[in-house]
This record gives C-alpha cells, structure tokens and sequence, in this order.
C-alpha cells in the first residue's frame, strides 16, 4: 500500500513539474516575443501645461471624505478607476454609493485592473451592473501573449467628477488605505485633487482608457474650465516607454538636491541610474525616502542592492518608521516637483500603464516640500550595516528577491 502511494506520489510530482517547465518555457516565449513585436508599446501622452487648484492628501480618511463627498454631490457623471479594491468595510461603502448614484440618474463608469480588482466579487460586480453602473476591468489576459499581457497593468488611479473635480495618487479603496490594517498599521501616501484645466486631461485619459479596454466611446466634458493657481503638466506612461527619458533629462538639470519618495526602491534602470550618479558627481545631494514595512512580499529584499549601491556613491537612504508610505514623487531643487503613479521599480519603468503630474509652480512646491521633510523627519537614515549584516534568512530572501526583481 505504502509503495503505491509513493509511486501515486513520484508520479504527480512529475507532472507538477512538468507543468511549471512548460508554463515557464511558454510564458519565457510568450513575454519575449510580445517585447520583440512591441506588442505593448505605445508613445506616451505629453498633456499641455494647465492652470489648476491641487490640494496633497497624504491621509486615507480625509482623501475618502473628499472623495466620497464629491461623488455623493455629483450632478452628471462619475469616472473613476483605482487600481485595486479590498473586500472590507471601506470597498462595501465605495461600492454602495456607485450604486445609489448610478440608480439617482447619474452616468457612472467604473473600472479596476483586472489583478488589482481580483477580491471584487462576482456578486458585487452583478449588483453594480443591476443598478446601471458602467463596469469594466482593465487589462484583462489575452491571447496570444497570456502572460505578457498578465505583467501589464493599468496602475493609473484616476477620478474625475462632472469634469469638474479630479484625483490621482497613490491611494487605492480599502480599510488599509485609512490605516485600519493592524499588520501594516499607519499608511502615508500622496495622492492630488486637481481642480481647474487640468480635470480635462485626467478625463480625457480615462476615457482612453475606457476605450482601449471595452471599444465603447465615452463622453467628455465639454465645459469651460476656470484655471487656477498652479502650473502643471500630465504625462501618461505606456510600459514606461520615454519615462526614463523624462526622469534621466530632469535629474540632469538638478543643481543643489533630488529628492525621491517611492515605496519601493528597486532601481535596475540604468538610464535613470547613471543619471542619479552623474548628479552626485556634480554635487548634487541625492536623498532616497523608501518604505521598509511595505504591503507588498519581498520589495525591501529586493532593494538592499540597490541601497547598497546608492550609499558606496555618498546618496542619502531613509527608511520610513511611522508605518507604510506609498507616495510616489521626486523633488528637484525648488524647481520641479512630481506626484503621480509610478514607482521606482521594475514594473513602473517597464511594465506598467502609468500617469505623472510635473508641478512648476514655486509657491505650491514650497508648500509639499515641508511634507516631504516631515517624512524624512519620520524616518531612519539607513547606514551601510543596516543592509550588509543581514540574517541567513535575510540573505536566502535577497537572492529569491533579485531572481524575481524585474516582476516586483
């Protein structure tokens, strides 16, 4: 009995794997010859310089107060995508006010990527439908090119109110963007609430988008919009085509300081890279603010070389201590500041569908750039020891970590 299960056993793990050579050999197949067709490339979207009002939020509860409020207002229509939901308390209450404004008359659209949005349940999706809510998952597998079109995800998180009010950032929907996780505890993000000429942009991306992933085209608001006080400029990232590019070109035209806010820190673009090392040669001080409690596995293994790297050329690493901060932007002297979606990781720079908001305006830089030493303030310097004297553990990880980097 005993030698049957074994041979029952000896065969199954055969085919197991069996299986994964397969998967991987295809999905290797897969990925590269989508790369070599540029199947996924696409020429980003430079926006026109705009006029607007932009509030920061850094807090999840005052974001969803905003947020929820404006929606609850809404008088025409809503759009909005977010990269993720939970299943909790939060996701619920998002989800019942789409469907009570969807019932009130109002034209809702809604999207999620399709991995982001893999808690959203069936009967959730049903009942937002049921009620006339416009629902679409973004970036759903495809054939030919399954696993290429796995890795590509729409990481944009754009809502746009009656064209009048508009949000991008960092914050997805869920109780562990408002802190409420205990495991992850305290969550900073950075996320704007554009207000002004800059709302036509982010809508008329959305609705790109929406047409890109359901063929369906959407209304845009053909409103007048009153400018405000700050300058900006919207960039939208396809696979990170020309993105490093932007970032290599203003890390370029630093004098005094770059400053960098990314949750992640896994900086394998070379490009982007040398630029950051050409800027420390000039004297440039260069100070990186990255997360080492992260909700994500493996992205603080993944760094520590990159850590390592940025403290042999004399860069600055902080690690944020109050928590999670998942803000994603870069500060250049006193001149350029941008908040937006990416990260500074392989799926920012290569993979992803991103957007940007590049800010010129001294008087609002001045204002964020107080936020951004506080948080540095609430941070721990990381020394070379904090990334050399690792566990046997640390290190089995790092090297698991640098295997997959490029998918992190």
């Amino acid at each position: 009995m005993l030698k049957k299960i074994l041979k029952i056993f000896r065969i199954l793990l055969i085919v197991f794997i069996g299986a994964c050579s397969v998967l991987f050999i295809w999905g290797k197949i897969d990925r590269a010859t989508a790369e070599k067709g540029k199947v996924f490339d696409h020429q980003p979207i430079q926006y026109p310089i705009r006029q607007s009002n932009i509030t920061l939020y850094t807090d999840g509860k005052q974001l969803n107060n905003q947020l929820f409020s404006g929606i609850r207002k809404a008088k025409h229509h809503v759009y909005i995508y977010f990269f993720s939901i939970a299943d909790d308390k939060v996701s619920h209450q998002f989800l019942d006010l789409l469907r009570e404004k969807s019932q009130e008359g109002i034209e809702v659209y809604y999207a999620v990527d399709r991995l982001g949005g893999i808690l959203l349940k069936k009967k959730e999706r049903e009942l937002l439908v049921k009620a006339g809510v416009h629902f679409k998952y973004y970036n759903k597998p495809a054939f030919p090119y399954i696993f290429a079109s796995l890795d590509h995800r729409n990481h944009r998180r754009i809502s746009t109110i009656d064209g009048k009010i508009g949000y991008i950032g960092g914050f997805n929907i869920g109780k562990k963007y408002l802190g409420e996780k205990e495991k992850l505890g305290h969550w900073r993000d950075y996320h704007l609430q554009i207000q002004g000429e800059g709302v036509q942009d982010l809508e008329s991306q959305f609705v790109l988008d929406w047409k890109k992933n359901t063929e369906q085209q959407i209304p845009i608001s053909s409103e007048r919009k009153e400018k405000g006080a700050t300058s900006h400029r919207f960039t939208a990232y396809y696979s990170g085509e020309k993105l490093e590019q932007d970032y290599a070109l203003l890390f370029h035209q630093a004098k005094k300081s770059i400053t960098i806010v990314t949750p992640y820190f896994i900086l394998n673009d070379r490009t982007i890279w040398k630029a950051l090392v050409d800027a420390r040669k000039r004297g440039v001080r260069v100070k990186i603010l990255f997360s080492p409690h992260s909700d994500a596995l493996l992205v603080k293994e993944a760094s520590y070389p990159y850590i390592r790297k940025a403290l042999q050329q004399g860069m600055e690493v902080y690690g944020y201590k109050k928590g999670v901060i998942h803000g994603k932007g870069f500060l250049i002297d006193k001149d350029v500041l941008m908040i937006g979606t990416v990260n500074f990781d392989s799926r920012s720079f290569h993979l992803n569908e991103e957007m940007n908001c590049y800010i010129h305006d001294p008087v609002f830089i001045s204002k964020i750039k107080s936020v951004i030493t506080e948080d540095i303030q609430n941070s721990k310097r990381i020394t070379s020891s904090d990334v050399n004297q690792l566990t046997v553990k640390e290190k089995l990880k790092e090297k698991f970590a640098k295997m997959i980097e490029y998918y992190l």
